[in-house]
């Protein structure tokens, strides 16, 4: 078996036992990249130089980072030419974690302008392309992180997610990534110029091909907690695919189906069900007006004002994404304040429904994989989709159709790993979301695990291109 079908955890044991050595590892991992990154085009830097005596837990696992997240002294250009000679002065702190236990940032991976759309291009870097079919998107914004772990060209990938992006490029390219709980992680060092993070919504996660790979990850990017000591105890598991008006693929709902039946087979109890009092409707406006408030102190007013005014026929043609965020843009503090309380009610929902031990799963997008669409505007990285996609025959807006399964999950901050359940009509990959409690990261992790076995074992096709 080469290299680069290992898995990170395998790596990291034939690290430590010495069955392989660090400069091994890399020259493999830069090999591979020299020979495929021009066609898919994931990775947008290399650095070969290890940044740390890669001596710790991780004993030198090359892995990269999102050419959005800060490490001292590496470009890290957003996406955008306005920050294309941009160095930062410190690495974010949960990169400062991973370099600590002995990981070597190999590389950079694409995003779009300001990680700003549900694709990955850009005019610095390009396109790029999902390893599965290259003619289709990988998703975004963390894009590139995805379609470098799918192709083996990265081990591991550290991205972020504000709407979606880690979860849609991760259901896109058929592997794993984790979403923290709200706040579990710090945020500093992935804004622009050094700014100051959002103050909600805004998380850095792992991507990755296994569960295993992720949990290697999150126990390095996380602070202890003493939850690793608690045996894993099966939890009562709910799926839907409603969500409050938005049509959703026929292939999705298959492939949601398919995966409830088998895992009933093996003895795992799960029915279909959502929380009672939770509104989709309602979460997406809450989390688009906290977003848009957010978001838009870091724009000028007069700026503000002109995003409204040429964002009009756009809002209209979004009205579950795009018109909550330009009445976030308005900046009216009482509507912030009465959405912040929105999110509360909303988010105890959540947790009144998962109960003890509770997991909920969610398509991650009412649409699946698509090819390239080229905006019909592009203002500066702000991008606007007149043309819409299409779900069973019928036009859905570009925005809606990404976000209105991940947004109200933003929305609740609760922690999220990215499953592949099965595959598309056109052989592409198809993911879910799988809710659960706050601050359980790991128990999700095990629980995907599970699942994941299950599927494995019923020959559902969700592996990953090696």
């Amino acid at each position: 078996m080469s290299l680069h079908q290992l898995s990170a955890t395998q790596i990291v044991k034939g690290l430590k036992s010495g069955e392989l050595t660090a400069h091994q590892v890399t020259q493999s991992q830069l090999d591979r990249i020299n020979r495929l990154n021009p066609e898919i085009n994931a990775i947008v830097a290399t650095n070969e130089k290890p940044d740390n005596d890669m001596f710790g837990s991780l004993a030198g696992l090359p892995i990269t980072l999102k050419d959005q997240i800060h490490l001292k002294g590496m470009t890290c250009t957003f996406g955008s030419e306005q920050h294309k000679d941009f160095r930062p002065t410190r690495t974010a702190p949960v990169v400062e974690r991973l370099l600590s236990a002995g990981a070597h940032v190999i590389g950079r991976t694409n995003l779009p302008p300001f990680a700003m759309d549900f694709q990955c291009s850009n005019p610095l870097f390009g396109t790029t392309n999902n390893p599965w079919n290259i003619d289709y998107t990988t998703g975004g914004s963390s894009g590139g992180g995805a379609a470098a772990v799918a192709a083996g060209l990265s081990f591991l990938d550290i991205g972020t997610d504000l709407s979606g992006s880690l979860r849609i490029p991760a259901s896109f390219c058929g592997v794993f990534s984790l979403l923290p709980t709200e706040n579990a992680l710090p945020n500093d060092g992935m804004m622009a110029n050094g700014a100051a993070p959002l103050r909600h919504f805004a998380r850095m996660g792992p991507i990755a091909r296994t569960p295993e790979d992720l949990d290697l990850a999150w126990a390095h990017m996380s602070e202890p907690t003493g939850e690793a000591e608690k045996e894993f105890v099966m939890p009562d598991a709910f799926w839907s695919v409603d969500s409050a008006g938005i049509e959703v693929c026929d292939g999705i709902r298959q492939c949601f189906e398919n995966a409830a039946k088998e895992w009933r087979k093996s003895g795992f109890q799960v029915s279909q069900g959502q929380p009672k009092h939770f509104d989709f409707s309602r979460a997406r406006r809450a989390f688009g007006e906290i977003m848009g408030f957010e978001t838009g102190e870091l724009i000028p007013a007069p700026v503000r004002f002109l995003a409204r005014l040429f964002g009009r026929a756009s809002a209209r043609r979004s009205p579950a994404f795009i018109a909550n965020v330009m009445l976030g843009y308005r900046h009216n503090q009482k509507r912030y304040d009465d959405a912040l309380a929105e999110k509360a009610v909303l988010s105890e929902a959540v947790d009144a429904f998962l109960g003890e031990n509770g997991i909920w799963l969610l398509p991650v997008t009412a649409v699946s994989a698509f090819k390239h669409m080229a905006p019909t505007s592009d203002r500066n990285g702000i991008r606007d989709y007149a043309n819409p996609l299409f779900i069973n025959g019928q036009p859905v807006n570009y925005f809606d159709a990404l976000t209105s399964f991940v947004t109200p999950i933003s929305l609740t901050g609760h922690p999220v790993v990215t499953l592949p359940l099965g595959q598309d009509r056109n052989g592409l990959p198809i993911g879910a979301q799988l809710i659960g409690k706050k601050g359980r990261e790991r128990h999700l992790i095990q629980t995907a695990k599970f699942l994941y076995d299950v599927l494995k074992k019923a020959d559902c096709p969700i592996f990953t291109r090696a």
